[in-house]
């Protein structure tokens, strides 16, 4: 049994903008590594970071033809996953994953071939062997044909109750560790599953997701883990954390500063606007003096009445002032900004500008470094607003997302400007106008103050 698993294409041609440093796909690793210990012949193709151009994907599968491909599924490249699989010329099982699946699952089982398709929602490692070796002990959600679809919730012997101990073989991944354009040589860990808030534009929301446990390693099986990477990888000098939310709260930047202080790393991860409600000033600097580098934190807005409205904390005084502590802490802080939310008006858009600048100027002050991250809003499947914006008759399906090109040339970047429209109440040329201006605010660097000289500007 050959079994190929492919980290889906992002765009239909090979980009040669793409620059951001692609990260490895670990989820899709951690399902490789437990088909390869039961004994099941598998590869795995980053499509993503081998730019490989879609029909140039579909030759190398029809060339290889592998009893079964396993494939991750997203909002933004739905169109050419289906195209990708509808052009499979030979008989195979076809398994396919990813957050979104509770939502695309109603198209997925409409496509046209002929082959058998799996789809799973939920945890991918146990039920994909049991799919591959077609010893599945549970009942499909829906069985239509020959296709089927799997929910991996609470109910679910297949789900993975304790994720401290699940196995990684880094082999599968080529971009492992990742040489980063600053210069340093990064590797990549996940150390918990879920998100414990409620961001309604969020496919992750706590409140959409009651099947599925938060799960967190423990402190024993991260140290693991990071001694793995530095004694296979003795030149690894970061360590980037890929968690949704690895610091929620006191607690867990409580547990990273002792975990890290372990190390000689550097270290970057996701926060939370909240997380540092409750530190103080001690705490934020043995977090500094443990290694953290830099927090990636979703700012999204300045408007309180859009951040109500996405039930992300309102009060800007606070989020000034959470932020502001990891500044003077001398940590980096790169801040992901939204333009372009339903309802959202060119006031709105302002006072994210200049939360934006405020920050910028806070970092400054301290000496660190703020860069910014900004996107036009498009609501992704399994969402609070998708749902919302589907029942007033907006056109949110899959065909109608697509890159957007004249965001791309506005702000050279081609990754990740994908968009369905505008739904605010602003034109679309005020939203591209707001997007530009945030990221410019960078200075024009990929990397803010801290950008290598010489190199094609790019703002994520």
């Amino acid at each position: 049994m050959k079994v190929l698993i492919i980290n889906s294409p992002l765009f239909r041609e090979k980009n040669l903008l793409y620059d951001e440093d692609s990260l490895p796909p670990i989820g899709l690793g951690y399902i490789a590594t437990h088909l390869k210990n039961n004994g099941i012949n598998v590869s795995l193709i980053d499509a993503v970071d081998r730019k490989i151009p879609l029909s140039e994907l579909v030759a190398l599968i029809n060339q290889e033809q592998p009893e079964c491909i396993a494939v991750n599924i997203f909002t933004t490249n739905y169109e050419l996953v289906k195209e990708m699989i509808e052009s499979i010329s030979y008989k195979a099982h076809i398994i396919i994953g990813g957050l979104s699946t509770k939502e695309l699952h109603k198209k997925i089982i409409e496509w046209k071939t002929s082959n058998h398709i799996d789809i799973v929602t939920g945890d991918g490692e146990l039920i994909t062997l049991d799919l591959v070796n077609n010893v599945i002990e549970q009942e499909p959600l829906i069985a239509v044909d020959n296709r089927r679809v799997f929910n991996v919730g609470n109910s679910s012997k297949y789900l993975l109750k304790d994720i401290s101990d699940i196995e990684l073989d880094r082999s599968f991944f080529l971009n492992e560790p990742v040489r980063h354009p600053l210069g340093f040589l990064e590797g990549n860990i996940v150390t918990s599953r879920g998100c414990i808030y409620n961001c309604t534009f969020c496919a992750a929301a706590r409140s959409l997701n009651g099947d599925y446990p938060i799960r967190e390693k423990s402190e024993i099986s991260i140290i693991r883990e990071l001694t793995d990477i530095s004694e296979k990888f003795p030149g690894v000098d970061s360590i980037r954390v890929l968690d949704d939310l690895f610091l929620k709260k006191k607690e867990t930047v409580e547990k990273a500063a002792r975990i890290f202080s372990q190390f000689n790393f550097q270290w970057r991860s996701m926060a939370h606007v909240m997380t540092f409600h409750k530190v103080d000033d001690q705490l934020m600097t043995a977090l500094k003096e443990s290694g953290c580098h830099e927090l990636f934190i979703g700012i999204e807005s300045g408007s309180p009445k859009i951040l109500s409205s996405i039930k992300k904390t309102n009060n800007i005084e606070l989020i000034v002032t959470n932020l502001t502590k990891v500044l003077k802490a001398g940590i980096n802080l790169k801040g992901y900004f939204i333009y372009g939310f339903p309802d959202e008006t060119v006031e709105d858009m302002e006072m994210t500008f200049q939360l934006a600048s405020t920050l910028k100027a806070a970092a400054e002050h301290y000496g660190a470094n703020f860069r910014t991250s900004v996107f036009q809003y498009r609501p992704y499947h399994g969402t609070q607003i998708y749902y919302e914006l589907k029942q007033k008759g907006a056109d949110v399906e899959v065909e109608a997302i697509m890159p957007n090109q004249a965001l791309s040339h506005l702000v050279g970047r081609l990754q990740f400007n994908f968009h369905s429209g505008n739904y605010s109440m602003a034109e679309t040329n005020q939203v591209h106008d707001y997007i530009y201006r945030t990221i410019n605010l960078n200075g024009g660097e990929i990397f803010g103050q801290l950008g290598a000289k010489g190199m094609r500007q790019s703002y994520l």
